[in-house]
Formats: structure tokens, sequence, C-alpha cells
């Protein structure tokens, strides 16, 4: 029996297609189940199934869509299970599917012309695991969670130590030179209790602690990003204030904790996971924008990283075939009519933010729609003068090309973060237009100096 990332339930050929294009795109193991009936007799010839792909869009009564919930639910009680609904169906409606068992509600029109989807079942499938490093775990104490080492061959996760066992120093040693174990990413709140549970005021402690904290704030910002893609809590507004409320003190104790380390670069550089062009990059932009902020007293440090974190948001409104060259980072593939719908994703970050009522500073709106401008009146979406920037935006922008500098795909080797500090630092130095002269004078500075032994808050 094989285990199924994504099982897709629909009688629609163009549904199907599109839930095929993700899945190779994604290399996903998937299969196609024609109708509900298919799905609840078949499920079980499968050892496991991480999501649902739900169509209820040619429904138009929600006790309707309300019953194929409940049956894709009962076939599958452990997935994530994504519904499509018609585009026609009012937003109560669409409550009313997630309160009968589905994970996530989508508009028809949104399943075909933006990457929703795309995001949603990443997160869900592709990312299902998130990083631990091996010098986090402590010889002889017992997790109550199963570890996993990625096997780089056909990128498949393998279990190597079981819940409850005892870590030895001989198990720590062999993977030691791995660098990274995998937990599920549902055993995030185990994890975060175990590190706090081993609080250590030395090097290794600090350390320990401050990627805990660039977790919290990495689920916390995933968690707000996928409620403003639910259509069934449209006017939920207190929970997105609620979400983004965690958002903002996650990212107040991040800071904190990256400040009183010795090196912070490499832990963001070492934590932070997601391909080009996801917005999974976002908190490390914003945990190297709290950095800057800090060393060079721009803007508020906590205002600064909500800036930053909230300023990509807007790729969830990209069509298909933007998300997929976006992601691939082949922006010179865009066209014409892709391109004007790149440059204007910082409105739609702002837009989604908006929609939801968060309490966003007039600091941080500017930050969001001037994160990818530049001086010489180059960037977009909308060019304003070169005395309009604010440092802020211009800091984010920078962490932005620095997080391009720094990414790797899951199980390849990182690059090192203060080469390319360095290089950064020269291209600023040599820069004529990207940023304001003062502002490219005082970064380069920071960014050409030695690790510090700690940051001044």
């Amino acid at each position: 029996m094989r285990t199924l990332d994504l099982a897709i339930v629909s009688p629609h050929q163009k549904f199907c297609g599109r839930a095929m294009d993700i899945a190779a795109s994604f290399q996903f193991e998937s299969h196609v189940f024609r109708s509900d009936e298919d799905f609840f007799t078949e499920a079980e010839s499968f050892k496991g199934i991480t999501s649902v792909l739900l169509d209820c869009s040619f429904l138009e009564k929600p006790n309707e869509v309300a019953g194929l919930v409940q049956v894709a639910r009962q076939g599958a009680p452990d997935s994530y299970i994504l519904v499509v609904i018609s585009s026609k169906l009012p937003p109560e409606d669409a409550r009313i599917a997630k309160s009968s068992g589905a994970s996530l509600v989508m508009m028809e029109n949104e399943y075909f012309s933006s990457c929703k989807t795309e995001f949603a079942l990443s997160q869900v499938i592709r990312s299902a695991f998130i990083p631990i490093k091996t010098l986090d775990l402590i010889e002889g104490t017992q997790l109550p969670f199963a570890l996993f080492h990625l096997l780089p061959m056909n990128r498949r996760f393998l279990k190597v130590l079981k819940p409850e066992a005892r870590l030895s120093k001989d198990f720590l040693e062999k993977y030691a030179a791995a660098g990274d174990l995998f937990i599920p990413r549902k055993d995030l709140s185990a994890w975060l209790e175990y590190s706090n549970s081993y609080r250590a005021d030395d090097e290794a402690g600090l350390l320990r602690q401050c990627r805990a904290k660039f977790l919290q704030l990495n689920q916390s910002f995933l968690d707000l990003t996928l409620l403003i893609s639910d259509q069934s809590s449209g006017a939920s507004f207190a929970a997105g204030r609620e979400v983004y409320e965690l958002c903002r003190k996650f990212a107040y104790e991040l800071h904190g904790s990256l400040i009183n380390t010795p090196d912070p670069w490499k832990v963001v550089a070492s934590s932070a996971v997601g391909d080009f062009g996801s917005v999974e990059r976002s908190p490390a932009i914003a945990a190297y924008a709290g950095i800057l902020s800090s060393q060079n007293q721009i803007g508020l440090a906590e205002e600064v990283m909500i800036g930053a974190l909230l300023a990509d948001i807007g790729y969830l409104e990209f069509s298909p075939s933007t998300a997929r060259k976006v992601r691939n980072n082949a922006m010179g593939e865009l066209n014409a009519e892709e391109q004007m719908e790149y440059q204007k994703h910082p409105i739609y970050s702002l837009n989604n933010c908006l929609s939801r009522r968060l309490p966003l500073t007039e600091a941080i709106k500017d930050m969001i729609l001037m994160s990818h401008e530049r001086s010489d009146q180059k960037g977009f979406p909308h060019r304003p003068r070169a005395d309009k920037l604010t440092e802020e935006s211009m800091l984010v922008r920078l962490c932005w090309d620095l997080d391009c500098r720094t990414q790797v795909r899951m199980g390849e080797k990182r690059p090192d973060i203060d080469e390319i500090k360095k290089s950064l630092g020269s291209a600023l130095s040599a820069d004529s237009g990207n940023f304001s002269v003062g502002f490219a004078c005082k970064i380069a500075k920071i960014l050409n100096s030695p690790a510090p032994g700690s940051l001044t808050a």
C-alpha cells in the first residue's frame, strides 16, 4: 500500500487537469477519483492520504455541499480537505462547508485564476515536515514524537527515531553531519515545549531558543496566510486580528533573541525554509530586517519585521502561470501581462491585509507598498520620487534581495551567509539607483563588518 499525497475528487476534466498540473509541478503522488462514491470505497486501499482536493463547484445548494464534504471526511478522517465551491454561493454557504469538515474553502474562480491552491497544498504536503538542528537535541532525553531524515535522491522522509526513544550519543554523532533532521509540522508545539524545557544561558542554549522562536513566527505567519485565503471565514475579522497579534508577539520575541545571539545571521540562514517566489520566505526576510533595523536604528524593529512579513503576501493572487515562473526563478519568461501582474503584488498584499481589517500603522502600510520601489524610479508599483521612499521600505527590499541570495531548496547545501553579506555589501557600495546613497553607505558598512559578539537593541 502506498501513501497518497493528493486525492483529487471530481467528475470534471477541467478541474482534474488543473489539479494534475499542480501535482506534477510539485511532484505530488496523486490519484483522481471521478465521484465521491469512488473515493469513499477506494480510499482505504491507500496507506494514508495527506490531502483531498474536493470539487463541489457544480453543486448549487449548501446542504449538497455539506453532504459531499461529510462523505470525504468519513473516507479520510485525518486528511486535510480543500473544498472548491461555486463562486455564485454566498460566504455563509462557504462557512457551512467549513463546519461540515472542510479544512479550507475556496471559490471556483480562485481555484482557476489564483495560486492559492498551490500554496495551501504545498504547505500541507511538501512542507509537512520542518527542519530542526541536531545541535538542539539533548543526549539522554526523550522526544514525544518521531524524528525523520530526508533522503535526497527521492526527497522522501525516512523515520530514524521512534517516539519516546531515548537520544543516545551514537545517534547524535551519526546524524551530526546531516545538520538537519525533521519533525512533522503537527508536532511543532511539542518541539517548542521540548526546547523551552532545556533552557541554558550558554551560546548553544541561546541559539536553541532563537531557532525555536523563528519556527513560532514561521508557523503563525503561515496560519495568517491560510486564514486570508479561507473563504469560509471572510467575515471573521476577529480571527484575523488574533493571528496577526500572534505574529507581532512572536516577531517581538524573535527580535529579542536575535539581538542577544552572537551571530544571528547564521541562525536565520540555517533555519529558513521555502523556495524562491514562495510566501514561506517572508519570516526569513522579516528576521534579516529586524537585525539590520537594530544595527542601524532604522525604524522600529518590530514594525519593520511586520512590514517585511506582509510585503509579499500578495503572491497568493498570482495566476497559476505567473506563480509557476516566479517560483522557478524564471522571471525573464514572464510575458507583458504576467510582468504587470507581478509588479502589482505589493498592492495585492496591502489589500489582502486591509480586507481582514488588520490594525496596520501607516509606517507598515508604506513598507508594504514601497517594498519593491527604487530610488531611480525603476521599481514598482507606483515609482515614487526618491525623497518619498522611507528607509524602512528600502530595508525591506534589501532584505528581500539578501534572502534571494541565501535561498536553498530542501536537501541542498546552504550557501555561506558571511560570503553573501560581503557580496551584497560590495554591490551596495557600487550601487547606483537602487537605494539612496546615505542608506547604501550605512548598510554596506554593517554587511562588510565581521559578525559582532552581540547586537545593540
